[in-house]
């Protein structure tokens, strides 16, 4: 108690402020008093009451301060390294530290008191970075730079100049934090050097890259830049700085000494891109200021940007493309001056981990796409040029496995090579691209594709000139570096593969355009070779598959190579050189192919590439191209599977055809000339050579594609089927041709299948005669007049109905009736190919022809003898057939003969007899060891008694016709026309 006793009467205070201020409170006292009179008359009277102050007087702030020096001299000082700790004060006294600095700074300009203040801006600038404060950093950075006063030049004095110094120093102290101030740093930097560049009197890079587009456009450039001073003139007269978006507006200035020309002058320079006033003495500099900062301490923020860490280093890149675009926005005072510094710091920075790398070149790349695209042509030149700088650097260093670097840091060349609409550009690339490949090919991994990309651009410029460029380098790369276009990445071969496939189809040179033809055959031999590399089972062929040839059969057996085809493939025979005929005379391949993604992956892209060549509207470019994919089917079939060759023949071989098979019908006969002048043309020259060349490969690798028997008798049977006499005609000699190169390597069922095929496209090409003496019916539902009871000129000639509606008169010279008329005569003439293609085959293969299928061929022959014979016979018909010509007028080389048949009656029944001799006088052979069951299961005999009675019937009827026609002949027709007579028994 006696504690608690002592602490009531003697209070426990601290000595501190245990302070003398008896007098301090009478003073209180007294003016507080003071204070209650002068309110209490001021509330009587009605007036304002007097405020009352809070400000402390000068003696409480004077006994504050010895108070706190007193409590100084004993406190002990703590190093604190958590921010934490800090980053409270430095929040509560930025604002007094900024307004004391700030207006002593501009207010005084004693060097002491100027050196205090601006360590203070850089340390609380440094201190706010460190802490991560951005809008504390971001304010003494912007003070920074507005105390340098390079927005108004004319009003700079030294001190604007050390500020500039403090600027480049916090920029070198706290670069990994300034993050997007960057921008307001080097943007100070860039006007800067603009000064010094003035100063000094050198020309400006306004006037030495405005100088070729003030050649080019002197009249427009004068006028566009008298309406954008007139445009601004009121924006940046009163000194302003211009805007970010405006950085290329140039105001008026009272009159330019530089209205007329591309260049600008100096002031008008400054006022591009430092935004000055507009008064010419506005743009004075002071030389001493400017020169106080020289351009070894401008170029060490550059250069100590290799310093920087992973995300600095970006935000730098970011900030300085942003500062070179607003240099080189306005295209008549251009500055190149960051655009330099962008390669400098590049290869500073090159030396980076890859990832860091990928996010720098990811801002560069798309920073020099857009410069390289620039209006300004000198500009657009010297960005292509830089970037041909950095990819040589960049190609000197060794590419990891697995990575993809040099594809997205020459990607660039790809996007201007297809976005720039200057001549000059394009060829400027095709020269950087042409030059790095072939200086550091060693090095190229990845980069081949991107390469190739701008090569394959090339090859369809509009220009002659870059495409020839463009060739000579891909002919130097695929003749001497073959090797390294694959060594790293398998798939560029594809992109070699369309690059030379693009070249091909540029319609400005011929000879390049054929050599790319025969860089395809070279790069399929060493894709057969397995000069790319390994692929997934892609095994040895150990001689398990037959790999030469069986028959060797020429291209065209009815005609030699003309002198002209042989001048027009020598370029495309030399161009591959030595290496390449060596491949084509290899005929065993090393590697197997199966029906795998990466197999067809490589291959379909040179077949495909090669296939639709094919279309080609130049002649020579069709017969190279067919000529070279079959010599490598050829050459290097044997290396395929079975499986494999199906998918060349569905994706390759048979799309050769799609055009013919859709195009190419009865109605397209009576097109226009030129229209059938084409396609005659491609029928005759491509066409018929195509489906040589596949009959001719599929015998030499019957043994491969025997499976694929089927769809190719289709195509044959669609091609025969046709009413279009040139198409019919080629499936007839190519299905002879077809027999001839395989008909020994044919089993039973095989020959059953051809002959089977035959047979049907001879049913369905029996021509029908009465379908030309029968109007097409109008409606669905009416039915067709009867032809033996309806009179001639009624079925020909009379105007019948249909539903009430009239018809118009059928006619063979038009329409249907002509269509008709010109089917009948196509599939009368395919009946005659394909009796003929019948004998051929039998009497070359019969002693290997199973017999079912001598059996089938005979029965052909039949059918056709008698349906020809049936219509011989119809004398009706015959007259009303005549009659129907006569009336129509038909042109004399249309006209169907009468009798309508009787050539492909003879025929047949040659053929059909021959074969029948043929069989009962064999004997079983060595040759023909089954002559005698042919016998027996044809019935040789029993079809000769048939034949011979039917022959001696026809005979007769023949003679009684022609006493019939004689005598009709002596009645004259009521038109006048008379049918054309032709005796039956004279030509039996």
């Amino acid at each position: 108690r006696s504690l608690y006793d002592r602490i009531v009467h003697n209070e426990i205070k601290i000595k501190d402020d245990l302070v003398d201020t008896a007098g301090t409170k009478a003073a209180a006292e007294a003016a507080q008093r003071g204070n209650m009179l002068m309110n209490a008359l001021w509330s009587i009277v009605g007036g304002y009451k007097q405020a009352e102050s809070h400000e402390p007087t000068d003696d409480a702030i004077k006994l504050t301060l010895d108070n706190l020096h007193d409590r100084a001299k004993g406190a002990t000082y703590f190093a604190a390294s958590d921010p934490d700790t800090v980053r409270p004060m430095l929040e509560l006294i930025w604002a007094p530290l900024l307004g004391c600095f700030s207006l002593l700074f501009d207010e005084y300009s004693d060097p002491r008191l100027l050196d205090i203040c601006l360590a203070g801006f850089e340390a609380a600038t440094c201190l706010s970075a460190l802490l991560a404060v951005g809008n504390l950093r971001d304010v003494f950075v912007n003070s920074l730079c507005n105390f340098t006063h390079l927005h108004s030049p004319a009003t700079m004095k030294p001190k604007n100049g050390l500020a500039f110094k403090t600027l480049i120093n916090v920029a070198l102290q706290v670069g990994n934090h300034l993050d997007e101030r960057w921008l307001e740093v080097l943007r100070c930097i860039s006007r800067w050097e603009l000064l010094q560049q003035i100063a000094s009197g050198m020309p400006t890079d306004a006037v030495l890259f405005a100088g070729a587009a003030a050649a080019a456009d002197k009249g427009k450039a004068g006028a566009a830049l008298k309406d954008q001073f007139k445009r601004l003139s009121g924006a940046t007269a009163a000194g302003a700085p211009a805007a970010s978006g405006d950085i290329g507006g140039v105001p008026a200035a009272g009159g330019a000494k530089s209205m007329d020309t591309m260049a600008m002058s100096e002031a008008s320079i400054k006022r591009a891109h430092i935004g000055a006033g507009g008064k010419e003495e506005e743009l004075q500099v002071p030389a001493d200021i400017i020169n106080s900062v020289d351009t070894a301490q401008l170029n060490k923020v550059y250069m100590s940007s290799s310093q920087l860490d992973s995300d600095a280093i970006v935000a730098f890149v970011k900030s300085l493309a942003a500062i070179s675009l607003d240099e080189l926005r306005d295209p008549r005072a251009p500055r190149v001056f960051s655009l330099t510094k962008i390669v400098e710091i590049s290869h500073f920075n090159m030396s980076r981990i890859r990832l860091v790398w990928s996010r720098i070149w990811a801002v560069l790349s798309q920073y020099f796409i857009a410069v390289s695209c620039h209006s300004n042509l000198s500009v657009a030149m010297y960005a292509v040029d830089s970037l041909r700088q950095l990819a040589m650097k960049f190609l000197e260093r060794d590419e990891l496995a697995n990575y993809t670097f040099q594809n997205d840091f020459l990607r660039p060349f790809v996007v201007v090579m297809r976005q720039s609409q200057a001549v000059e550009i394009r060829e400027l690339i095709i020269r950087c691209v042409s030059q790095m490949v072939l200086a550091r090919v060693n090095n190229v991994k990845s980069g081949w594709k991107s390469m190739f990309m701008v090569f394959t651009t090339a090859a369809g410029d509009p220009d002659p000139t870059i495409v020839r460029l463009a060739f000579d380098t891909i002919e130097k790369i695929v003749r001497e570096h073959f090797s390294h276009i694959t060594e790293t990445e398998t798939t560029t071969f594809t992109d070699c593969v369309n690059c030379l496939i693009a070249f091909t189809n540029n319609p400005h040179s011929m000879t390049v355009a054929l050599n790319a033809i025969a860089f395809l055959r070279f790069c399929a031999s060493k894709l057969a070779e397995g000069a790319i590399g390994d692929l997934p089972e892609a095994v040895p062929a150990v001689g398990t598959e037959r790999l030469g040839p069986t028959r060797v059969v020429a291209l065209d057996q009815q005609s030699d190579r003309s002198p002209s085809k042989a001048a027009n493939s020598q370029p495309s025979a030399t161009a591959a050189g030595g290496a390449s005929d060596a491949a084509f005379g290899a005929q065993q391949s090393t590697m197997k192919f199966v029906d795998r993604d990466e197999h067809v992956y490589f291959w379909f892209p040179l077949l495909a590439g090669l296939s639709e060549l094919t279309f080609d509207p130049r002649v020579e470019i069709r017969r190279s191209a067919l000529e070279v994919l079959f010599d490598v089917l050829k050459t290097h079939g044997g290396s395929f599977a079975d499986s494999f060759w199906s998918r060349i023949f569905d994706r390759v071989l048979l799309p050769i055809f799609d055009h013919v098979r859709a195009e190419v019908t009865d109605t397209t006969t009576f097109t226009s000339e030129r229209r059938r002048a084409q396609e005659d043309a491609w029928l005759y020259e491509t066409c018929t050579q195509c489906l040589q060349h596949l009959v001719d490969l599929f015998g030499q690798f019957y043994d491969l594609m025997q499976g694929l028997l089927g769809r190719l008798l289709e195509l044959l049977a669609s091609f025969i089927s046709r009413s279009h006499a040139s198409l019919a005609s080629v499936g007839v000699a190519a299905y002879v041709r077809l027999i001839n190169s395989c008909g020994t390597e044919l089993d039973g069922q095989t020959w059953r299948e051809v002959i089977g095929m035959l047979q049907q496209v001879m049913q369905d090409t029996l021509p029908d005669a009465v379908e030309l003496v029968t109007p097409p019916l109008r409606a669905a539902g009416g039915s067709a007049p009867d032809i033996t009871a309806a009179a001639p000129s009624a079925a020909a000639g009379s105007q019948s109905t249909a539903a009430g509606q009239p018809r118009p008169p059928y006619s063979l010279r038009e329409g249907v009736g002509m269509r008709r008329l010109v089917k009948f005569k196509v599939q009368a003439g395919v009946q005659l190919l394909l009796v003929q293609a019948a004998s051929e085959v039998y009497a070359l293969h019969y002693h290997h022809m199973a017999v079912p299928a001598m059996v089938t061929l005979a029965d052909s022959l039949q059918l056709v003898a008698q349906h020809a014979r049936k219509i011989n016979t119809d004398l009706q018909l015959r007259r009303r057939l005549a009659a129907q010509q006569a009336e129509d007028r038909v042109q004399e080389d249309r006209q169907v003969p009468d009798p309508p048949l009787l050539r492909q009656e003879t025929e047949a029944s040659h053929a059909y007899l021959s074969v029948l001799l043929h069989v009962s006088s064999s004997k079983d052979s060595k040759k023909w060891p089954a002559a005698s069951e042919a016998q027996r299961a044809i019935g040789a005999s029993h079809r000769l008694v048939q034949l011979a009675y039917v022959v001696l019937e026809r005979f007769s009827l023949g003679a009684d016709s022609n006493n019939q026609q004689q005598q009709q002949q002596q009645q004259p027709y009521s038109n006048g026309g008379t049918p054309r007579g032709s005796s039956s028994k004279a030509a039996l």
